[in-house]
C-alpha cells in the first residue's frame, strides 16, 4: 500500500516537471498539446522551443539522436511515420526525467489507437482532440514504472553490497572450521620455517662459490687484453684512406664560370646596386599581378555565368535507378508486387543495407564521417514505417529521401546576396559601411577571397576599401597593398605588431571619411585551438561589430573543416558579451576546382553550424569566383 501511494505521488509530482508536450503533423497541424509551465523564447527570432526544433533540427535532418538541448530546456521526440505524427516532450535539462522515452511510446500507442479515424482526415476542425485524460493515464503509468524499476534496482545493489560484504567472514569462518586460518596450525609453521633455513643455505652456498672464482681469478684483479690484429690495422688504414682523399676542393655553382671574373661580368651580376627606385619596383609588381589575377580580355566572370542543371541527365539516372524490379527469387517477386500496388511497409531490415551503402557514398564524397552517419540515420527514422508509392523501389526511395534531406541542409535559410545587402545599407542611409570580416586557419586563401569580392563589388558599382589586419604574418601587409594597386582601391594599414582591432576601428573611421560603401578586413590565419588568437579574434569583432563574418575554408578537407569551423564558432560565442553574441554567418570555399565531384566539405559545413556557403573559389583570378549551386552539389554527391 505504502508502495503504491508514494508511486501515485511521484506520477503526480513528474507532470509538473515536465513543460510541455505536443503532438503535432510534419506539414505542421496540431493535434494536441499541453502547456504545464511557462515557455522563454529562444534564440534571435525568439520563437517558442518546439518551433525552433522544428526550425533547426528536423527540417535540417539533425534529429538522428531523437534528443536535443536548447538553452535550459531538454527536448526528445518520436515519429509516427505511417500516419506522418510527431509526438515531443518537453522538460528542464538539469532534471533526470528517466520516463520520458516509455512516455513516449505509451502516448504515440494510445493516440493511434484512440483517433485513428481523426488522423486520416486530417481536417482541422476536429483538433485539438480530447486526449488529456489518456496522457495522465499514461504519464502515470511510465512515472510509476521508472519508481519501481528504480526501486528494484537500488534494492538489488544494496543487496549485492551486503553480499560482498559477507563474502570474506564466510570464507575466514570456512578456513577456521578446516583448522587453516587462525594461526595456530603448527604443521604450517613448520614447513614455513624449513623454507626459511633453505632458503639461507642456499644464500651461503652461492657466498661460498663467489669466494672461490674469486681467488682463482688472482684475487679479482681484472688482466689486461691485448689490441687485436684487426684493430690495428684498422688504426693504421684510417689516416692513409683520408690522405688519398687530398685536400677539400672549393664549391663550384652551377651558374658561376670556372674562371675568374673580370669586372664588367661582376659588375653585371651584382644586385646590390640596382637603379630601380621603389616606383619602378612597385609598377613591376603591379604588372605581375594583373598578369596573375586581373581576367583576360572578352573573358565572362563566372558568377555571371548559368549553371546548366542537366534535367535530362537526371532524370535517366532516376530511371536507371528504378529499372530492375523483377527478380529471379520469389521473395523480391513480392516485394515487387507489394511496391507496385503500393502496399510494401518500409522496415529496418529492408532499409539496413541502403543506408549504409549511401553512407559508404558520402563519406567517399568527402562528407565527415559523423555528418553522414547523423543524415543517414535521420532519413532512416523518416522512412522506416511507411508505405512506398506504387512501382517504387526502396532504394529510390532512400535517394530520394536523401537528396531531399540535403536540399534542406544546403538551401540557405538567409540572403546569401551580399551585393544586396551592401546596397540596402547604402539606401538605408546608415552613414556607415557594410563591414565584412574574413576569418579562417593559415594558408587557406583568405586574402585572394578577399580580392576577389572586392573585385565582384567593385564590378558591380561598389565603392569598395581594405582594411589590413593581419598584423602578424610578415608579408601579410605588402600582399593586400599589391592586391588594392592592381584592384585601384584605397587600403587602410598600420603596419605590423598592433592590435588588429584597433586597426579596424581606425580603418572603419577613415571609410567613413571617404564615403566607402563596403569595407573588407582581413585577418591573421589562426589555429582553431590558439585561444590567445582566438581571443584575440573576438575582441576585433566586439569592437567593430562587422555586419557579415565570413569563415575561408578549403573544399578538400573533410573532418578537419568541420573542427576548424567549429571551433572558431564556438570560439565567437564563447568570448563575446553575452549583450552582444556572435557567430559565423557564412562560408567561403576555396580550391573548388580541385576537388572534381568530391564536394562533401560543402554539405559537412553547412550541415554543422546551419550557415550558408556564400562563395566558392574556382581557380586564382578575381573572376573565378561562383555563388554556390546546390542542384550541382547534389547530383555530384548521388552521381
Amino acid at each position: 500500500f505504502f508502495l503504491s501511494t508514494s508511486c501515485f505521488r511521484g506520477a503526480r509530482t513528474s507532470e509538473r516537471m515536465l513543460d510541455h508536450v505536443s503532438i503535432f503533423s510534419k506539414c505542421g497541424v496540431v493535434l494536441w498539446s499541453r502547456t504545464m509551465a511557462k515557455l522563454k523564447p529562444i534564440g534571435p527570432n525568439n520563437e517558442s522551443p518546439v518551433n525552433s526544433l522544428v526550425r533547426n533540427v528536423l527540417l535540417e535532418q539533425k534529429g538522428s539522436t531523437h534528443e536535443h538541448e536548447m538553452d535550459s530546456y531538454k527536448l526528445k521526440w518520436t515519429f509516427a511515420n505511417e500516419v506522418e505524427l510527431v509526438f515531443v516532450v518537453l522538460y528542464q535539462k538539469l532534471i533526470p526525467l528517466l520516463y520520458v522515452d516509455a512516455l513516449l511510446e505509451s502516448m504515440k500507442k494510445q493516440f493511434l489507437k484512440l483517433f485513428d479515424e481523426e488522423i486520416k482526415a486530417m481536417s482541422c476542425r476536429n483538433f485539438p482532440v480530447p486526449f488529456d485524460e489518456h496522457f495522465d493515464k499514461c504519464l502515470r503509468k511510465a512515472s510509476k514504472n521508472a519508481m519501481l524499476a528504480k526501486r528494484n534496482s537500488d534494492l538489488s545493489r544494496s543487496s549485492s553490497k551486503n553480499s560482498l560484504k559477507l563474502a570474506p567472514r564466510k570464507s575466514q569462518e570456512n578456513l577456521t572450521d578446516r583448522g587453516e586460518g587462525d594461526g595456530k596450525d603448527t604443521e604450517g609453521k613448520a614447513a614455513a620455517s624449513e623454507e626459511k633455513e633453505d632458503a639461507v643455505g642456499s644464500q651461503a652456498i652461492s657466498r661460498s662459490r663467489l669466494s672461490r672464482q674469486q681467488s682463482n681469478s688472482g684475487g679479482g684483479v681484472r688482466r689486461r687484453t691485448r689490441p687485436s690484429k684487426v684493430s690495428s690495422k684498422e688504426l693504421t688504414n684510417e689516416p692513409s684512406q683520408s690522405s688519398s682523399r687530398g685536400p677539400k676542393k672549393p664549391t663550384q655553382w652551377h651558374d658561376m664560370p670556372s674562371k675568374r671574373l673580370s669586372k664588367k661580368e661582376a659588375d653585371k651580376l651584382d644586385r646590390s646596386s640596382s637603379t630601380m627606385g621603389q616606383d619602378d619596383i612597385d609598377e613591376l609588381q603591379n604588372k605581375e599581378y594583373e598578369a596573375k589575377y586581373l581576367p583576360d580580355t572578352n573573358e565572362v566572370a563566372e558568377w555571371d555565368e548559368e549553371d546548366d542543371q542537366d534535367e535530362e541527365a537526371l532524370e535517366e539516372e532516376d530511371a536507371k535507378a528504378i529499372s530492375g524490379f523483377f527478380g529471379a527469387t520469389q521473395a523480391f517477386f513480392q516485394k515487387t508486387m507489394d511496391s507496385a500496388t503500393g502496399n510494401m511497409v518500409v522496415s529496418s531490415e529492408d532499409l539496413a543495407p541502403v543506408m549504409e551503402e549511401m553512407r559508404t557514398r558520402l563519406v567517399g564524397k568527402n562528407v565527415a564521417s559523423e555528418c553522414a552517419e547523423q543524415i543517414c540515420m535521420s532519413v532512416r527514422s523518416s522512412l522506416e514505417g511507411q508505405k512506398l508509392a506504387s512501382f517504387t523501389r526502396v532504394r529510390t526511395a532512400v535517394v530520394e529521401a536523401l537528396k531531399a534531406a540535403v536540399l534542406r541542409v544546403l538551401s540557405p535559410t538567409k540572403s546569401t546576396d551580399i551585393l544586396h545587402q551592401v546596397l540596402s545599407n547604402k539606401r538605408a542611409g546608415t552613414g556607415t559601411p557594410y563591414s565584412i570580416v574574413f576569418v579562417g586557419i593559415n594558408g587557406v586563401g583568405k586574402s585572394t577571397s578577399l580580392a576577389k569580392v572586392a573585385y565582384y563589388l567593385k564590378h558591380h558599382g561598389v565603392k569598395v576599401a581594405i582594411a589590413a589586419c593581419d598584423t602578424f604574418r610578415s608579408g601579410a601587409v605588402e600582399q593586400l597593398r599589391s592586391h588594392s594597386r592592381c584592384l585601384d582601391v584605397p587600403l587602410y594599414e598600420k603596419g605590423y605588431l598592433k592590435d588588429p582591432g584597433e586597426v579596424a576601428k581606425a580603418a572603419m573611421e577613415e571609410a567613413i571619411a571617404d564615403k566607402a560603401e563596403c569595407l573588407l578586413i582581413d585577418t591573421a590565419g589562426r589555429m582553431q585551438n590558439n585561444d590567445k588568437l582566438m581571443k584575440e579574434l573576438a575582441n576585433l569583432v566586439n569592437k567593430n561589430n562587422p555586419s557579415l563574418i565570413l569563415f575561408v575554408g578549403e573544399a578538400l578537407v573533410g573532418n578537419d573543416g568541420i573542427d576548424q569551423l567549429s571551433m572558431f564558432d564556438k570560439a565567437l560565442k564563447t568570448y563575446l558579451p553575452r549583450n552582444n553574441p556572435r557567430s559565423i554567418d557564412g562560408i567561403v570555399l576555396t580550391k573548388f576546382d580541385t576537388i572534381d565531384d568530391k564536394v562533401g566539405a560543402t554539405l559537412s559545413m553547412s550541415y554543422k553550424t546551419g550557415q550558408p556557403v556564400m562563395f566558392v573559389g574556382t581557380g586564382q583570378k578575381y573572376t573565378h569566383l561562383r555563388k554556390l549551386n546546390v542542384h550541382s552539389v547534389i547530383r555530384a554527391l548521388f552521381s
